[in-house]
This record gives C-alpha cells, sequence and structure tokens, in this order.
C-alpha cells in the first residue's frame, strides 16, 4: 500500500491550439517527480475523447483552442459539467489578464500565465491546485478584486445545493470579500477580533482552504452555481 502511494503520479492533461507548446510542457512536467501528462489536445473535440479514454487529475487549458477564441473557456465549463473531480487550470496570456476573471467563473481552480518562462513554477503550480488549493499570481489576483465590486451575488454550496455556511459566517465572508481586517470585521458585527479569527478558522475547515486569498477565489468561482444561498460581496466602500 505504501509503495503505490509513493509511485501515485498526478495524471495531467495539456490543452492548447499550439502543439509544439503542448510537447514543450508534457517534457517539463514529465521530469518532474509526481507528474505525468497522460495526453494533450489541441482542440475541444480531442480534449473531450481524452476525457472519455483516460483518467485525470489536472487539466492545464488554454483560454483559445483550435476551434475560436474562448473556446478552452468553454472546455473548462463542459469538464466542471461531467468530470467535476478535475481540476482545471486555465493559461493565459499576459495582454488578457482580464479573462482571468472568466477563467474561475468558468470553474478553473486556477489561473498561470502562458508566457511565463519559469515553467518549473507551473509543476507547483499543478501540484497545489491538485492538493485542495486555489492558485493565482498579485495581478490576476487584482483583477479578481475589481471584479468583485460589481459581481452578482456569490452562493457557497455543497453539490446538493445546501447551504455550508451560517448566516454569520456568510457575513464575515462578504466583509473578507471587501477587504476588511479581522479588526475591522470584529467591530462591524460587534464581536472580539479572537470570536472572528475563530469563525474564519471553521470557515476555511467547512470550504477545505487555507487562507483569506482562497476564499475570496473560491466565493468567486460559485457565482454561477444556482438554487444557493447567497452571499453577497459586491463592495459598497467609495474608492
Amino acid at each position: 500500500m505504501n509503495s503505490e502511494k509513493k509511485a501515485y503520479r498526478i495524471r495531467i492533461l495539456v490543452a492548447d491550439s499550439n502543439a509544439m507548446f503542448c510537447e514543450l510542457v508534457r517534457g517539463v512536467l514529465n521530469r518532474r517527480r509526481g507528474l505525468q501528462v497522460v495526453a494533450c489536445a489541441t482542440t475541444v473535440k480531442e480534449l473531450v475523447e481524452a476525457l472519455e479514454k483516460i483518467e485525470i487529475d489536472v487539466a492545464l487549458v488554454s483560454v483559445h483552442l483550435r476551434e475560436h477564441k474562448g473556446s478552452g473557456l468553454r472546455a473548462v465549463q463542459h469538464m466542471r459539467a461531467i468530470r467535476p473531480q478535475i481540476r482545471s487550470i486555465v493559461l493565459v496570456e499576459s495582454s488578457e489578464l482580464h479573462l482571468s476573471v472568466e477563467a474561475f467563473r468558468a470553474g478553473a481552480k486556477g489561473v498561470f500565465g502562458r508566457s511565463e518562462a519559469d515553467l518549473d513554477l507551473l509543476s507547483k503550480c499543478v501540484a497545489r491546485v491538485h492538493s485542495g488549493q486555489i492558485w493565482a499570481n498579485s495581478a490576476e489576483l487584482e483583477q479578481l478584486l475589481e471584479a468583485f465590486r460589481d459581481s452578482a451575488p456569490v452562493r457557497i454550496t455543497d453539490a446538493k445545493g445546501t447551504k455550508l455556511l451560517s448566516k454569520q459566517e456568510a457575513k464575515i465572508v462578504r466583509l473578507v470579500a471587501d477587504g476588511r481586517a479581522n479588526r475591522e470585521i470584529a467591530a462591524h458585527l460587534k464581536l472580539s477580533e479572537h470570536t472572528v479569527k475563530n469563525y474564519l478558522f471553521k470557515i476555511f475547515d467547512k470550504l477545505g482552504i487555507s487562507n483569506r486569498v482562497e476564499l475570496v477565489l473560491y466565493a468567486f468561482s460559485q457565482t454561477d452555481q444556482p438554487d444557493a444561498g447567497e452571499i453577497d460581496i459586491s463592495s459598497k466602500r467609495a474608492g
């Protein structure tokens, strides 16, 4: 049993309009311990065929595949619907950071710069996302936080549509997303800072995350789920 665990590799699908880029990524990741690229695709059709034939843990999908612009995002949405256990990372160009927002809305758990020279960092991104964490750099995070100002209500539920958070916990999520520090949250809700920290630990545990950034990103990634309890994180603050 222990030997099986040691031998396990994260099974990765790479999808990009450029076949050479796919092979480059395959070569880099296959040299990393614990990682294995099991399929490459340049079109949505090839991606879907891979999903039907191969067990995949993490999918690296560029925003644009060969069919047309944005086809990669639609592929991520499709994967989320038919293979929700697969964790997706969307690859974006530096000139298209605004698409980071759409990537998380589509169901991605991470966003990575397609043109980043440090592909070693991509290995780390894959491992983190596979372990259940959210991945975004500071520029992508800024895009997401800006989008929160005018976003629709966010819903956090389980797969059956059951609310995961109490009303008080939902309020705290809203205030965290609004950029409030624990001291400000405590003053607003008339609680002690210690109580706020305890609430946050419970929220992190319920949602399977580990920090405030992941909390904001997780909430944002739930915006399109229907029939759930709402957490409105639209900013009401000036500036």
